[in-house]
């Protein structure tokens, strides 16, 4: 059974790619060259990191980090560290106000009557999934308003789930497949670590 660890505060990468997968499918018509593409599953996040050049008292920090993930058999919760804190002033304590799927929930809690309460690009821990809000939003008088975000919900939220905006996290596995780190002499580098979102509970 996979352990799941938290990625260390004081591990700061110097890069950061960060993507979304979407396995897709697409066809093209034979008679109008039109195009149509379907979603074939849920997508999921991928990341790749870079640790930059390190210290010499920084490599045995990582090296442990990377070798107590075991390869692809243990878990880290990661976050975007690019954007650790909402964007906009995101105050109050938003909640789900109607229990729902897909890349929409109506939400409360917000301070009453913001506008730009929360930027588009801002991250969010929804129903423990990871999404990343796509339209800026504007709470209402009763401190209401509809978020929009990708990836859709892979579960139901239920109401009065809590939206984390700062720092959350989804669950990652390494996949690159020699994880290793360089040293030239007494110095490192660095190198780099590609990871996937595992839904699994």
């Amino acid at each position: 059974m996979a352990i799941v660890f938290d990625w260390p505060d004081a591990l700061r990468p110097t890069s950061v790619d960060w993507g979304l997968i979407t396995p897709q499918l697409m066809g093209r018509s034979v008679f109008d060259s039109t195009a149509q593409a379907d979603s074939l599953g849920a997508p999921r996040w991928a990341i790749t990191i870079t640790t930059g050049v390190m210290r010499r008292d920084e490599v045995p920090e990582w090296e442990a980090h990377i070798l107590r993930l075991r390869g692809m058999v243990n878990r880290v919760r990661c976050w975007d560290w690019r954007r650790e804190a909402p964007l906009g002033v995101a105050t109050g304590a938003p909640v789900v106000r109607v229990a729902g799927l897909g890349a929409s929930l109506a939400v409360e809690g917000w301070t009453p009557s913001v506008a730009g309460i929360l930027r588009a690009g801002s991250w969010m821990g929804i129903n423990g999934e990871l999404k990343q809000l796509t339209e800026t939003i504007n709470s209402d008088a009763l401190g209401r308003a509809t978020i929009k975000f990708e990836p859709p919900l892979r579960a139901s939220a239920a109401v009065g789930i809590p939206l984390i905006l700062t720092k959350p996290t989804a669950k990652f596995m390494l996949t690159t497949e020699k994880p290793s780190m360089s040293q030239q002499g007494a110095r490192a580098p660095g190198t780099t670590y590609s990871f996937e979102e595992d839904f699994a509970p």
